[in-house]
């Protein structure tokens, strides 16, 4: 999978988010997610940035990628106690995470074209020729305090749908990110892309799932 980061627009997206089950609707808090232009090294570089805040439990997570090829370059990220940060060199991942339990070093094999984080994904979902039938595949990186795994992920477009949003209405490409045993869904807009709304499944609350609804587009 390879996108065009030249075509990625300067954006900041504020999404309000709730949990959804079959007991009712919760609501968390608000999440922030950003792409700027910058440099890394000494090179140009996007800076993709998502902040969370409202649910109790404030987190920041801050990923440099490169400009063209939106290839991860430095990842730190926090969430109340715990820390994050990992270099990116060629196919090999390497950095720590430090938490309540201790400290423990990260050192992975990365394939070519892994999703990092949700602010990545994201940016990815909109650079990608989204049409009904597309599909690709990839991988995606998930790290906890207790381990790393690259998991493979396959994306596809599964409908077309015009949702309501607190930002407005909007037609959308209806994207599936599955990555078992969760799957993400993925409300796209069809002209000057952006995530509008995401389900995202959440296997510990059995049927239960995140979801994000835009509410305010910036520059």
């Amino acid at each position: 999978m390879r996108v065009n980061g030249a075509m990625l627009n300067p954006t900041q997206l504020v999404y309000q988010t709730t949990l959804e089950r079959d007991s009712g609707t919760t609501t968390l808090g608000y999440r922030t997610v950003s792409a700027q232009s910058a440099t890394y090294a000494g090179v140009p570089a996007w800076l993709l940035v998502e902040t969370r805040f409202g649910d109790g439990i404030p987190a920041s997570d801050s990923l440099y990628t490169t400009f063209l090829g939106l290839a991860p370059m430095h990842w730190s990220a926090s969430q109340g106690p715990a820390r994050l940060v990992t270099e990116f060199r060629g196919d090999t991942t390497f950095g720590g995470t430090t938490a309540p339990p201790g400290r423990r070093s990260i050192v992975a094999a990365l394939p070519p074209g892994t999703i990092v984080n949700s602010a990545m994904l994201e940016s990815v979902l909109r650079l990608l020729p989204l049409s009904i039938g597309w599909e690709d595949s990839t991988s995606i990186l998930s790290v906890s305090v207790s381990g790393n795994s690259t998991l493979p992920a396959k994306l596809s477009v599964i409908g077309e749908d015009r949702v309501r949003v607190p930002a407005g209405e909007f037609d959308c490409w209806v994207v599936s990110v599955r990555a078992d045993p969760a799957r993400g869904m993925y409300w796209v807009t069809k002209t000057a892309p952006i995530v509008v709304r995401s389900a995202i499944d959440v296997p510990a609350l059995g049927t239960a799932q995140l979801v994000s609804a835009l509410t305010r587009i910036g520059r």
